[in-house]
């Protein structure tokens, strides 16, 4: 196993985040790091980013390969190193916004601590009110003794940055999820779970699966959400993938606004780009639940046959594959961060070495073959809490 990157020599990584729902709730602090990440300098329309019209035979054949191997479940939870001992108790707290990932996150996270043996605090805290983060950030430092870990989901450095300097005084880590770019800081050991990495494996699964799956002449029209650091880079990287493996393919990008993603307004602009280059047989979203009700508004506008792939499916997306409205996504395993954010606290309180995002995210490409009950997270490997269990010398 190669030398994980500890919070001692962590670069800097791009900007990336968990799901729409954390990004758009938490508006206000993404528009504060709008200046750090960059804009993506346009305002509409599509963009192309393809090469030739024929398909390339091997380039097929190495998408395929993979997409094989993302249709197998994973075993590994990309940590393996036990711990050097067993727990020995402490306090984790989560701050907990109102959105149902949160909950979802809060609940894992209580059972996680619950099965290591701490004590767990859960802070309610408002996604769209960045001062409540830090409100409860700086309460979570009043606790006495000081917490083992302190988590959260969504809300960018920009926003949370102040506080890591009293952190690191009171030698309490910082565990964000989703949160982007992080910068090299003993107090973040390891940087944002479901971060930057994470995004790439995503856009690599999911390219692949459509150079695979269009027999490499596939025409694709991708999300792109300038405003939204995570969103963009998965446009970029998925677009550059294909680009680079597919000379038959193309891709082509459609401008979303934040204002769009919280009006419904996401569906009629890519019903209008499809009405403009009938081409397209492919729509690859960067948020399931922004294209719920795009095939039959695709049909009435007289397109049919478009195949709706992408990364964060909710539970509907998932009947939509099983019903053969939908294609293919790539999930967000959040029962095993959750576990991961805890794991992160107790490496940190044995003065471990901690990888980047606690090692790599296990991923498992959802289709008609691999989705047997549609829920709002799949994680694989099934058994992770066992696997945890071993990790942290629980049997």
């Amino acid at each position: 196993m190669s030398e994980p990157r500890t919070r001692h020599d962590r670069l800097r990584r791009p900007r990336a985040g968990l799901r729409s729902a954390f990004a758009v709730g938490a508006l206000a602090g993404l528009l504060l790091a709008t200046a750090a990440c960059g804009s993506s300098g346009s305002s509409g329309g599509t963009q192309p980013a393809a090469g030739s019209s024929a398909p390339a035979p091997a380039a097929v054949a190495s998408a395929q390969a993979v997409v094989d191997q993302l249709l197998k479940p994973p075993t590994s939870l990309g940590v393996t190193d036990r711990l050097t001992k067993a727990p020995t108790g402490g306090t984790f707290v989560y701050l907990s916004c109102e959105l149902a990932l949160c909950q979802i996150l809060n609940k894992n996270m209580s059972e996680a601590a619950s099965a290591a043996g701490l004590g767990f605090k859960s802070i309610p805290i408002k996604s769209a009110d960045p001062a409540t983060l830090i409100a409860g950030m700086q309460q979570a430092l009043t606790l006495s003794p000081p917490p083992v870990g302190v988590s959260f989901a969504g809300l960018p450095e920009a926003v949370w940055g102040s506080q890591v300097a009293a952190f690191a005084a009171a030698g309490v880590p910082l565990i964000p999820v989703g949160a982007g770019e992080t910068s090299k800081s003993p107090a973040v050991p390891a940087g944002s779970l479901n971060g930057p990495a994470d995004i790439t494996a995503q856009a690599k699964a999911i390219a692949s699966y459509f150079v695979a799956n269009s027999g490499g002449r596939g025409k694709a029209l991708v999300l792109n959400v300038p405003d939204i650091g995570a969103f963009k880079q998965f446009t970029g990287d998925f677009s550059s993938q294909v680009a680079s493996a597919c000379p038959g393919c193309s891709v082509k990008q459609v401008d979303i606004t934040l204002a769009q993603t919280a009006s419904n307004g996401v569906v009629p602009a890519v019903v209008s780009a499809l009405q403009r280059d009938p081409s397209i047989d492919y729509v690859v979203t960067v948020e399931g639940e922004w294209t719920a009700g795009l095939v039959p508004a695709a049909k009435a506008a007289g397109r049919s046959g478009i195949h709706i792939i992408g990364i964060n499916p909710t539970s509907v997306d998932q009947q939509a594959i099983l019903a053969g409205t939908e294609t293919a996504f790539v999930n967000i395993p959040l029962k095993i961060t959750s576990w991961k954010a805890v794991d992160v606290a107790l490496r940190y309180a044995q003065k471990m070495p901690i990888a980047d995002g606690d090692g790599a995210t296990p991923y498992l490409l959802l289709t008609k073959a691999t989705v047997t009950k549609p829920e709002d997270s799949v994680d694989a490997p099934s058994d992770y809490v066992a696997q945890f269990r071993k990790l942290w010398g629980l049997g």
